[in-house]
């Protein structure tokens, strides 16, 4: 009889995950109807079970930040604080092998063949998505399991975004922080300066991955699902942002990062900030604490 991490595997298979793949994984789980209840690590044995002891898992363990970090003393990221983006994630950072780098805000998670060479430089002085650079390097692909819609597009775009200096176009940069241990156990203050940013607006580029031939769908555990290679996504990414820089922000009219924060986009600001007035401050600092959903 077929275990439920065999079908899975399958399932990844045909999403075209192959052994020695090297591959960032995002997932709600609670779409996952053929898995047990222990969802996160069937779906990580069943990742394991198709890239092989040559292939790497990857995961976002993002942290909490916080306009003044000094104000949560009980919050200091090192290696075992929880991470905020998930259970999935938060399995993968568990995993006994695991290895997480040290970036007090926008860490990466992973296990396997490479994940200690993913994770090992990604530190206070690295950009907040500096390990897809190496995903790409590797011919890495990017997965996103049941969050399709709810959570969507791919991490690439952040990393676009960074290299054409859209990372740093907001009055937000240098804003919040979070403490963290550093290699002698001391607590400092960490404050990013480039920001991600929502992400809501990443489904944007999904018919033009379509078009190229890029994105291949299928569903994992009953999940509908989708997959893409990492270089494929950040050239395409690339391209269109050059040309559009407003074309990953989402379409809510009330979001404060995309309407009422970005240098590249103040034609917003005077219809975001009169339709919002009061509840300015709130989302602001709601965005400063890195609740927003991490891509």
């Amino acid at each position: 009889m077929t275990s439920v991490v065999d079908s899975i595997a399958g399932d990844l298979r045909r999403l075209g995950v192959a052994s020695g793949d090297h591959v960032l994984v995002r997932a709600a789980l609670a779409g996952m109807a053929a898995a047990p209840s222990d969802r996160a690590r069937t779906l990580i044995r069943s990742l394991l079970n198709v890239v092989g002891d040559d292939g790497t898992i990857v995961a976002l363990t993002f942290s909490n930040g916080f306009l003044r970090p000094k104000k949560h003393p009980d919050y200091v990221f090192d290696r075992d604080l929880p991470c905020a983006t998930g259970g999935f994630a938060e399995a993968v950072r568990t995993w006994r092998s695991a290895s997480r780098s040290r970036h007090p805000l926008n860490s990466f998670s992973a296990i396997g063949a490479r994940s200690e060479e993913l994770t090992r430089d990604h530190n206070t002085t690295s950009a907040c998505f500096a390990p897809m650079e190496k995903l790409m390097a590797w011919d890495g692909k990017m997965i996103l399991v049941g969050c399709v819609a709810s959570s969507p597009g791919f991490s690439t775009v952040h990393l676009a975004q960074y290299h054409l200096g859209l990372s740093y176009r907001t009055w937000l940069s240098g804003l919040g922080g979070v403490l963290y241990r550093d290699g002698n156990g001391d607590v400092r203050t960490f404050t990013r300066r480039d920001i991600p940013g929502c992400s809501s607006g990443f489904s944007n580029y999904y018919s033009e991955y379509v078009k190229r031939g890029f994105l291949r769908t299928g569903t994992v555990g009953g999940a509908y699902s989708v997959a893409i290679d990492c270089k494929q996504a950040y050239d395409t990414e690339l391209e269109l942002l050059r040309r559009a820089p407003r074309s990953a922000l989402c379409s809510n009219p009330a979001c404060m990062f995309c309407r009422g924060t970005l240098y590249y986009n103040k034609r917003d600001w005077p219809v975001y900030f009169l339709r919002n007035g009061s509840a300015f401050l709130r989302d602001a600092l709601i965005q400063v604490r890195g609740k927003r959903r991490a891509k």
